[in-house]
């Protein structure tokens, strides 16, 4: 079975200069210190797509553009959707698409990712810079983009069927021998620079490219996706404990709200349903913390976690 994968990020692959150690043992709740929290996590984000389902679903990816903005071809990118310069500049200003009516397109967008939730399948990957020191910032084993690359790629090794891996451009130029892409490459055909190398040989990727994604639906919806997930850790941490109770009586786990929308589409484990280091994964992972998302998400009868 063949595969494309599109990944996208969110968050900033640099360190900004290192906090006090009492930040990083103590660090501050999200209200009072959003900045630190924004700085400190950064996300890859997989959308794996079965190759023979491409086309229904880009299908109606058009559609739904076409329906707001009389074209397929405007691009969808979250800080477009939620930045007002943005906004303004690549729809109000383009398209004469009213406020209310680009909100819309974008609950739209996201609940159609999740309708396709058993044919749309997230990676998301998940760095926690406060626990990398100065050594190993200035390595390739503690740079963000290129860590969460290689545990993408061992996930996708350990998934059936065979993946075209397709990256948003993160330079000015497509070639493959500069900055990021060349790096990307290195961790694909070596694992260079890496200290923890789990899978020595990537044997299910049989390819990987760099697209501009206004050419992409795809990347634009893992543009969306990567974007929920950096802010449900930057919201809630690596925990998401929370004090509230549902019917049961079971501790709920703080969520996003689109973070909530999508997260029946995380790749699990095919036997005992679980996300942690499958579909979701925060490095390092210190606590082993088996989030418990998938619940309702089959058939609507609790998951086991």
């Amino acid at each position: 079975m063949l595969y494309k994968v599109l990944i996208d990020e969110s968050g900033k692959k640099e360190y900004k200069s290192p906090y006090s150690q009492d930040f990083t043992s103590n660090p501050p709740a999200f209200k009072d210190y959003e900045e630190f929290w924004r700085d400190n996590y950064f996300v890859l984000c997989g959308l794996r797509v079965k190759q023979g389902d491409i086309n229904q679903i880009n299908k109606r990816i058009n559609e739904l553009k076409h329906k707001y903005f009389a074209t397929h071809k405007v691009e969808v990118k979250s800080d477009w959707l939620r930045n007002p310069h943005q906004r303004k500049k690549h729809y109000f200003d383009v398209y004469g698409i009213i406020p209310e009516k680009l909100n819309e397109f974008g609950e739209k967008f996201v609940d159609l990712i999740a309708q396709h939730n058993n044919k749309l399948k997230l990676i998301g990957v998940i760095f926690d810079k406060r626990f990398y020191g100065d050594a190993k910032r200035r390595r390739e084993e503690g740079n963000p983009l290129l860590k969460t690359t290689q545990l993408l790629f061992e996930r996708l090794e350990y998934a059936s069927g065979y993946n075209i891996v397709i990256f948003d451009q993160m330079e000015s130029s497509l070639k493959l021998t500069i900055g990021h892409h060349d790096k990307i490459l290195g961790i694909f055909r070596k694992n260079i620079g890496m200290e923890k190398i789990y899978v020595d040989k990537y044997t299910k990727i049989t390819d990987i490219k760099f697209k501009k994604s206004s050419r992409e639906n795809f990347l634009q919806a893992a543009d969306i996706c990567a974007y929920n997930i950096f802010r449900q850790f930057v919201e809630f941490g690596r925990e998401w404990t929370g004090k509230a109770k549902n019917r049961n009586g079971k501790i709920k786990m703080n969520m996003y709200e689109y973070f909530d929308r999508i997260r029946c589409n995380f790749m699990y484990h095919p036997i005992n349903k679980t996300v942690r280091g499958v579909g979701l994964t925060c490095l390092p992972d210190l606590d082993k913390i088996n989030w418990n998302i998938l619940e309702g998400c089959f058939n609507n009868k609790k998951t086991p976690q």
